[in-house]
């Protein structure tokens, strides 16, 4: 078996089964922009990396193995990373707080930060071929002990990270500039592979990812809109801490909930935010009155 390495296939497949029309994938490349994924060669548009990866292709033709500019002298050599693997970036001393309400605050605010990693349930029945779920990994299932053994996976448990022309994972270091290279950065965690995982499956969590958000500044404060229609006024919140907001947003039958661990270090007593018909509108009090480059933290 061989497995393709067009755009947004990657199936495994047999060389003698192989035709023109076994592949759907995208000839074009992948833009990124104003927080929207896509590709260049047709339209859909997604907010969520998952989901990006998850565009059905838009031309047919025969499965390739070919590598990925293999005759490219430019490109990053990343054979570097195969012996050591990259060490999570270290996290930053959490910043210290002026009263024991804004200390509750800024712990509730940093709970949902622990990254709970996901578990194929004990017995579980996986379909021949299943992908594993994982960040970085594109192992498919064959049988029990060789896809369900411990440390067969090699995974990225952060989420993707773009910025200012850069790709890699929250969890580790590296960066690279090209897509197909970020593609292939080698995860920084081993366990076991995920084919069925125990949480809510689509929807329910992809809600998390469907509201859009922007913000802009002035001197003392900074001002983010999270964008929902039909919001329900009673039963969104935004909660303050020291240096990170908690949003929730119900919306029409949907939720979305996120935990935003800001670029600097905000007064939550002097922060608010107004619930509108299409979006809510954040108020965050600088602590100190600098130039924020960017929102989050894990962003520069």
């Amino acid at each position: 078996m061989q497995t393709c390495t067009r755009n947004g296939c990657g199936q495994s497949y047999e060389p003698a089964a192989n035709n023109d029309m076994a592949c759907q994938y995208h000839p074009g490349k992948p833009v990124f922009h104003e927080g929207l994924k896509g590709w260049t060669c047709c339209k859909p548009r997604e907010h969520s990396f998952d989901d990006f990866l998850e565009i059905k292709g838009c031309q047919l033709g025969p499965h390739s193995s070919e590598p990925k500019h293999k005759d490219d002298p430019f490109k990053a050599d990343l054979t570097k990373y195969d012996d050591v693997l990259p060490e999570p970036a270290a996290e930053p001393a959490a910043p210290p707080v002026a009263t024991a309400a804004t200390s509750e605050a800024a712990a509730a605010a940093r709970e949902p930060e622990a990254e709970i990693i996901d578990e194929d349930p004990a017995g579980v029945k996986v379909a021949a071929g299943a992908k594993c779920k994982r960040n970085g990994c594109t192992a498919a299932y064959e049988d029990e002990e060789r896809s369900h053994g411990a440390g067969q996976c090699q995974f990225h448990p952060g989420r993707a990270v773009f910025h200012e022309g850069t790709k890699g994972w929250s969890c580790c270091k590296p960066r690279v500039t090209d897509f197909d290279e970020f593609m292939q950065i080698k995860g920084c965690q081993h366990g076991r592979h995920l084919f069925v995982g125990t949480r809510a499956p689509a929807a329910a969590q992809a809600q998390t990812e469907k509201c859009r958000r922007d913000f802009y500044q002035m001197a003392n404060d900074v001002i983010v809109s999270v964008y929902a229609k039909k919001i329900h006024k009673d039963r969104s919140t935004v909660k303050f801490g020291a240096q990170a907001m908690d949003v929730h947003v119900e919306y029409g039958d949907k939720t979305y909930d996120e935990t935003i661990e800001l670029f600097a270090e905000i007064d939550p007593q002097a922060s608010s935010f107004e619930v509108l018909s299409t979006k809510i509108e954040i108020k965050l009090a600088k602590k100190a009155p600098a130039q924020w480059p960017v929102l989050e933290k894990d962003t520069q």
